[in-house]
């Protein structure tokens, strides 16, 4: 039997080329991490004008598609077409797009911020930076994601106190928190809508206006949950003494259609988009 060996040489200039193409695979491998970090197929397909609804489904722009089949959040996938895959997909596919060109659409496009931290010459003191900037998020993402989760159980009680200490008479007198619902629930749920779906000055506002409210409210829920005190105590709260920018004056004119509604926000464990 006779064994034939290929013998292949390399020139210099092939391992130039060599690790230049993989310097590039790295350093794109970065860039698109970076992309990802900071922006969701969600906030993407709503700034092409992609319609999302609460539920997160969109109607795929990648078949014809009268009904939301698509799910949109960190990532995509269509249960019609059966597409899927990450925000760079989702923009390379959305315009045609090869990859590289879809990530350099969107840094443009969604004023993104990317930095070459991934290299290896690059100097420390750049990745220190970049390392902070994504706790900083960490942290803001955190910290609106305590916000809506005590608005959101604030948001349940009222709609369980609407419900519990409706009026039975036109002569009867209104329960304190009763009327508190009437007077709060428009405005926590305008609240909510703001963190869920407002821009990141937005939620900024919400979390720094309303901190110390927050702490109030969730001792009260605290309490609430626990049947501590009495609930009539919790109109002694800051947030029911009037801290609503003058947005509900008194009771809205569909409150009494809303009175038992079952609430349309839900507590989330997962982290903002």
């Amino acid at each position: 039997m006779m064994s034939v060996c290929f013998h292949l040489s390399f020139t210099d200039e092939d391992r130039r080329f060599f690790h230049a193409q993989m310097r590039k695979k790295v350093m794109l491998l970065g860039i698109y991490s970076q992309i990802k970090e900071q922006v969701s197929t969600r906030e993407v397909a709503e700034h092409y004008g992609i319609k999302v609804n609460r539920a997160r489904m969109a109607c795929c722009p990648f078949h014809p598609d009268k009904t939301p089949s698509m799910k949109v959040d960190k990532n995509f996938v269509c249960f019609g077409c059966q597409e899927k895959g990450d925000v760079i997909r989702f923009a390379s596919k959305l315009f045609g797009l090869p990859p590289y060109d879809a990530a350099g659409k969107l840094i443009e496009d969604m004023g993104l911020t990317v930095t070459a931290e991934n290299r290896p010459e690059v100097q420390p003191g750049i990745r220190q930076k970049a390392k902070r900037e994504r706790t900083e998020k960490q942290q803001f993402e955190q910290a609106v994601d305590r916000v809506y989760n005590v608005f959101c159980d604030y948001f349940h009680l009222l709609n369980e106190w609407a419900e519990e200490h409706a009026p039975r008479s036109p002569t009867e007198d209104l329960h304190p928190l009763f009327v508190e619902a009437m007077h709060k629930r428009d405005y926590v749920d305008y609240l909510l809508d703001l963190l869920l779906y407002g821009s990141r000055e937005d939620k900024a506002f919400v979390v720094i206006d309303k901190g110390k409210e927050v702490d109030d409210l969730e001792r009260r829920i605290r309490e609430a949950k626990s049947g501590g005190r009495e609930c009539a105590s919790l109109c002694n709260s800051s947030f029911t003494a009037g801290h609503d920018d003058g947005r509900c004056d008194g009771s809205s004119g569909n409150d009494g259609e809303r009175a038992g509604k079952e609430p349309d926000h839900k507590r989330r464990n997962d982290p903002v988009l």
